[in-house]
C-alpha cells in the first residue's frame, strides 16, 4: 500500500453573477456529482456541521482498481463568497481539503480559483509509487478539468 499525494489548482468563470454561483456552491451534492467518477455524495448526520461522504466509482488499471471513499466537512463563508472543506479523518481510504473563493468578473459573471490536495492510499506495491504518482496527478487535472466544463455548463442552465 502507498499513499499517494495530489494537487491541483485552477482558475475559472462561470456565466452567472458570482451570488448565483456561490448559492450554487452552498448545495454540495449537486456540484459534486459533475466530478468525473463520483458513484455517491451522502450526508453524514451524525457528525457536527456540513459532512458529506463522497463514494468514487473504482478507477485504475485492471488488478490496481481502487474504490476512493472519503469525507469532508464544508464551511460557506457568504462575506469572502467561499467555499472550503478539510479532511474528515478515519472515514475512507483517502483525505482531501480544498476550496473555492469567488469574486465579481462583471456583474454577469463570476471568477473563481479552485485549489484541491488530496492522500490517497492505493494498493500498489512501493516501487510503483513514481508510476502511480504520475498517473494519478494527470488523471486528477483531468478530472478537475472536466469537472469545471460541467459546472459551468450547469449555472448556465440554471
Amino acid at each position: 500500500m502507498i499513499r499517494v499525494p495530489a494537487e491541483v489548482r485552477r482558475s475559472f468563470r462561470l456565466a452567472v453573477p458570482v451570488g448565483a454561483a456561490f448559492a450554487h456552491l452552498q448545495d454540495v451534492p449537486r456540484w459534486a456529482r459533475l466530478f468525473p467518477h463520483v458513484e455517491s455524495v451522502d450526508p453524514l448526520p451524525a457528525r457536527e456541521g456540513e459532512v458529506w461522504q463522497w463514494t468514487m466509482e473504482p478507477l485504475g488499471p485492471p488488478g490496481l482498481q481502487v474504490r476512493t471513499v472519503y469525507a469532508c466537512r464544508y464551511t460557506f463563508d457568504a462575506a469572502t463568497r467561499s467555499v472550503t472543506w478539510a479532511p474528515v479523518h478515519g472515514v475512507g481510504n483517502a483525505a482531501f481539503a480544498g476550496g473555492v473563493t469567488l469574486a465579481e468578473a462583471d456583474r454577469q459573471q463570476a471568477e473563481g480559483t479552485l485549489w484541491l490536495e488530496a492522500a490517497l492510499e492505493i494498493p500498489a506495491p512501493r516501487f510503483m509509487a513514481g508510476v502511480v504518482r504520475a498517473a494519478l496527478a494527470v488523471e486528477f487535472g483531468r478530472m478537475t478539468d472536466r469537472f469545471l466544463e460541467n459546472l459551468a455548463k450547469q449555472v448556465r442552465n440554471v
